[in-house]
């Protein structure tokens, strides 16, 4: 069916107009592969519309659509005679995106916050794990003073080089330059560290964006000189580069370099990771290693395994940056695979007992909930199960424990 009918049933739905007839077929609209695209925008949008003083969801409508979809796919599964998926394998797993009025249960019911309040346990509480937080790292300066990012609030932090350093109201650090005579000889670096449970958004010198996920380091003069601008990244980040024809912009990584001129795109390169990938949403970027070199358009994505090689394949850009969106996005991911994104938010070390399968999942939740409700989307399966230990009154020694 056109898309002009899904957008029409959408907007039913956004203004509560929408019939049980055409409730139906949106939910059927919303389970083929082509619609997921659509549909994740659908549903990012309508998060951002939280922050409005009427929200398209309220807590009664949100469990009526998470009761209505639970029981399409219950009557789904029941239909299947090879074998049987996980729950959030429904209709195919490209359908991570419509699954989710199922995740709209946990992504969109008015609980839902972007700073998850601190859950009090009790002696008969099940324990959990709160989520990371926005604006956590720690800021390295030329002269290895550390300053400790959430604690510190706004304002001028330091005079680097040319470049004065500022935190912004909403957290955001930001670098200014200067008059061209004070520029220093040589180059003046800083590093930002993001922790495990934190990210950070970075505007550099030349007015480039940065946003940086959990478990992340980046590397940066405090001004950009000469005829290029190199940062250095180890971990993920979301690029939006300021034009300038005159000095590509490079993103160093292991072996890897990504160079652009102006350009929107996201760098996964985490070192516990098999793969490195270079996800391009907007523009053109050249991704090399040592070997080789290789330009991407817009929807594709450069992986560099361990063989060295390059490869190029279309995507669907939304997943690869879901994190930046609020999101953890799962299409056919083995649990230990998982288990690794998870674990950089929520801060623990998993543990695996027993043989633990191959068995790929599909999901899509808010990363600002709390991991129990992350963990139930997967156990809902039957075939996987954890256990959290919630570690000391300093946050040490937290572990998820995953079982058959």
């Amino acid at each position: 069916m056109a898309n002009a009918r899904l957008n029409s049933l959408i907007e039913r739905f956004h203004n509560k107009t929408i019939s049980d007839a055409e409730h139906e077929e949106l939910l059927a609209l919303l389970s083929q592969n082509e619609h997921a695209a659509i549909a994740r925008k659908f549903f990012r949008d309508v998060m951002e519309s939280q922050g409005s003083n009427e929200p398209f969801f309220t807590e009664a409508n949100s469990e009526a659509i998470y009761s209505s979809v639970q029981t399409k796919i219950g009557a789904r599964e029941q239909k299947r005679s090879v074998r049987m998926l996980p729950v959030w394998k429904w209709a195919g797993v490209a359908a991570a995106a419509c699954v989710l009025l199922i995740a709209g249960y946990w992504v969109f019911k008015p609980a839902a916050q972007k700073e998850a309040q601190p859950v009090v346990q009790t002696e008969n509480a099940n324990p959990d794990l709160l989520p990371g937080k926005k604006n956590k790292a720690v800021l390295i300066l030329a002269d290895n003073k550390q300053i400790v990012l959430d604690s510190t609030g706004a304002g001028v932090l330091s005079t680097q080089g040319n470049a004065s350093v500022r935190k912004d109201a909403n957290g955001q650090i930001i670098y200014e330059t200067g008059s061209a005579n004070n520029i220093p000889a040589g180059v003046v670096y800083n590093i930002l560290e993001i922790p495990n449970g934190g990210e950070y958004e970075l505007v550099l010198s030349d007015g480039s964006k940065v946003w940086l996920n959990s478990a992340s380091r980046i590397k940066f003069p405090v001004n950009f000189s000469g005829n290029t601008r190199d940062v250095e990244l180890s971990g993920e980040a979301y690029f939006e580069i300021a034009k300038d024809k005159a000095r590509p912009f490079k993103v160093h990584f292991n072996t890897s370099t990504v160079e652009v001129l102006g350009t929107h795109f996201n760098v996964n390169a985490y070192n516990n990771e098999a793969t490195q990938a270079v996800t391009l949403l907007e523009g053109s970027v050249k991704v090399s290693n040592s070997l080789e070199g290789i330009k991407i358009k817009p929807g594709q994505q450069a992986m560099l395994g361990n063989e060295n090689k390059l490869k190029v394949k279309e995507v669907d850009v939304e997943e690869a940056v879901a994190w930046k969106n609020g999101l953890f996005i799962f299409v056919d991911e083995d649990i230990k695979s998982i288990m690794r994104k998870l674990a950089r938010w929520y801060d623990f070390t998993p543990e695996y007992q027993g043989n633990i399968g191959e068995e790929e999942f599909g999901g899509m939740i808010s990363k600002y909930r709390n991991i129990s409700e992350a963990l139930k989307m997967f156990e809902s399966t039957g075939t996987i199960h954890f256990k959290i230990i919630p570690g000391d009154s300093s946050g040490k020694g937290k572990k998820v424990i995953i079982t058959k």
